[in-house]
């Protein structure tokens, strides 16, 4: 069966530019001043007899739908305050996305090492000025087992988008196999970048100026100082399980807040009583898409400097103060790299001090999926050979699913110390459960 190819013409689409959304062009700066731009990705062992042909259909078809995933970035001119944009390049006729490989291996083993480089190749390679800004593999080890790859350019693809990938591939893949139709239509991510980019007026932006500018100077005047012994880097964590999950969500709809703003609370009290600080500066990612955009591949996970004012307060008051700065963060993250930096000339730094992370998935944890006779692990392949530094002295993340909460907690360990970081996850998770659910435990360090 033929590949789909796209409804629009190569000239149509080549013509039209589109502006950066704010978190890609904030995002963008900060990769062009420190030479640097991120991959992400996702793996998936596959167990069962796979229709790799239908599978292809399944992953060629994400992107076709997907325009973000067709995006160039346009060079920037030398012309000072020149905004960058990007334009969608459609697929060609008989373009294929996904490249297959039959790998000799010995053994499982050997060919889950041999995924794991490569994937970790995939991770840490740069992409080409005009390749696509994603790698996707298909290795075939025997007919029952397989390795899908998938990595992808951090400017067009979050955490969002991460989950939008998982979940739409697997149902088209089964939807093919049941000899049915899939969707060849998708929102627009140039369409939600135009919308975004000229939906607030000259009065909202001022206002996001200056709440941009009391938020950059708080945080300049309550930067991180070492607390705590000095060690090497590392994580912590925990999980909620489903008792524990329900039981926070109930809590959650009697204090009228949602889930990720009461654990923010509850980390900013943590790091406030373990370290005698009741000012923070927290750098916090949060997407910002509205509902119209929730199905929209693309970037819009931006960042939002929240002003913890006394985090030493009572915990309702520390909801409440959370909350309130989270909803402003999101109100006002309509400022572009260069605004930033006209309030504050020491923009872009390499980190903050203390950085949140949140992801949340509507629907039940599962790392091992059933689609039809096959059996998807997800995550199921290290990267191997790559090691992760943590530049800001702690670094919370959190995932979010319906039966389910991770806690990770990262730490630098000659700022902030593994017992100080291991205290301070316990309280965090005190103050969700009351204590009596907590089952953290040390995992070392980082690899």
């Amino acid at each position: 069966m033929p590949l789909l190819t796209s409804p629009h013409s190569d000239c149509e689409h080549r013509q039209a530019e589109f502006p950066l959304t704010y978190e890609q062009d904030r995002y963008d700066f900060r990769a062009r001043h420190f030479g640097l731009r991120k991959n992400v990705g996702i793996s998936y062992e596959i167990l069962g007899p796979l229709d790799r042909e239908l599978f292809e259909q399944a992953v060629h078809a994400f992107v076709l739908r997907h325009d973000a995933l067709q995006m160039d970035l346009l060079p920037v001119s030398n012309v000072a305050g020149q905004t960058r944009t990007q334009s969608v390049r459609p697929l060609s006729e008989g373009e294929h996305v996904l490249r297959h490989q039959q790998v000799k291996a010995a053994s499982v083993e050997q060919f889950a090492r041999y995924a794991s480089v490569t994937f970790a190749r995939d991770f840490v390679a740069p992409w080409p000025d005009a390749g696509r800004p994603f790698t996707l593999r298909l290795l075939r080890q025997a007919p029952d087992r397989h390795a899908f790859l998938a990595t992808f350019q951090n400017l067009v693809f979050d955490g969002r988008a991460h989950h939008l990938f998982g979940r739409e591939v697997w149902r088209d893949y089964t939807t093919l196999l049941a000899g049915e139709a899939i969707s060849q239509t998708a929102p627009s991510f140039a369409a939600a970048a135009l919308r975004q980019r000229t939906t607030a007026g000259p009065r909202h932006l001022a206002r996001a100026r200056e709440n941009w500018r009391e938020r950059l100077e708080f945080d300049a005047e309550h930067r991180w100082e070492r607390i705590g012994a000095a060690s090497d880097d590392g994580i912590v964590r925990t999980q909620l399980g489903t008792d524990a999950v329900l039981a926070l969500r109930e809590a959650c709809r009697r204090e009228h807040c949602t889930v990720m703003q009461w654990l923010v609370a509850a980390f900013a009290r943590a790091v406030g009583r373990c370290s005698g600080r009741p000012r923070l500066s927290i750098n916090m990612t949060m997407d910002t898409r509205g509902r119209a955009e929730q199905d929209v591949v693309g970037m819009f996970a931006g960042a939002g400097l929240l002003m913890v004012r006394d985090a030493l307060a009572s915990l309702p008051e520390a909801r409440a103060e959370v909350r309130q700065q989270m909803l402003a963060a999101l109100r006002y993250h309509q400022l572009t790299a260069e605004d930033v930096r006209r309030l504050d000339p020491s923009e872009p730094r390499p980190a903050r001090d203390i950085f949140v992370n949140l992801r949340r998935f509507d629907e039940d944890y599962n790392s091992a999926a059933t689609v039809g006779p096959l059996r998807a692990v997800a995550d199921a392949y290290p990267l191997r050979g790559i090691t992760f530094t943590n530049p800001s002295a702690l670094h919370l993340r959190v995932d979010e699913y319906r039966d389910r909460i991770f806690v990770n907690l990262l730490f630098n360990g000659e700022r902030v110390g593994g017992t100080l970081a291991r205290v301070i996850l316990r309280h965090l998770v005190a103050d969700t459960t009351g204590g009596a659910l907590f089952d953290g435990r040390f995992l070392g360090r980082t690899s």
